[in-house]
């Protein structure tokens, strides 16, 4: 490896050759030639670097463990979510909308029997007629069974306060939406 002071010597030889003999353009040139000294060079680097080197080195290697830990541990939850979402499914949506099935306004004086009918397929059925749209506050009121008759005719405050007399569900009436939650399934009596 040259030295900076050889190397402007090698530059002055190649812009003024005729200010050097013939011997000194030859040995320039053979020392040129000649192979570097892989193992050499090595050594005088580590006399120079080596333990600052080595200090380097050890950081980067530590930074790169705890990096390569945590993409094993965010591919590992990952994976252990996915086999849990597919085992037990998704989890339930915190609110769901019914949106009325058909706009079917039945007469006033008919009456309707809903005999252990799920709550959703009643409140369909209510808010086609009423022109409502129902939103369920946990998908486990939708399978909530119940059995009553209904008049159409009624004003729909009216079904909403019989329907609220059931045990866990609660109804109200909020603007063209009826928000159905649930309530504490047994009340205490004194």
């Amino acid at each position: 490896m040259m030295q900076s002071d050889d190397k402007r010597l090698f530059l002055d030889m190649q812009e003024h050759p005729e200010n050097y003999s013939e011997r000194q353009l030859q040995a320039m040139m053979e020392e040129i030639d000649r192979e570097a000294d892989a193992e050499a060079a090595w050594k005088r680097f580590e006399e120079r670097n080596g333990a600052e080197g080595k200090r380097r080195t050890k950081p980067l290697l530590r930074f790169a463990a705890m990096l390569a830990g945590a993409v094993l541990l965010a591919g590992i939850s990952f994976a252990a979510v996915r086999l849990v979402r597919a085992h037990y499914g998704q989890p339930e949506a915190q609110a769901e909308v019914l949106q009325p099935v058909s706009a079917e306004i039945l007469p006033a004086d008919t009456t309707v029997r809903f005999d252990n009918v799920r709550l959703d397929s009643l409140l369909s059925a209510v808010s086609a007629h009423y022109g409502k749209t129902v939103i369920f506050s946990e998908k486990k009121l939708r399978r909530k069974m119940l059995i009553m008759t209904w008049r159409p005719g009624t004003p729909l405050a009216d079904l909403i306060e019989r329907l609220n007399a059931f045990d866990g569900i609660g109804l109200s009436l909020e603007g063209d939406t009826i928000m159905v939650y649930e309530t504490d399934e047994e009340e205490e009596e004194p």
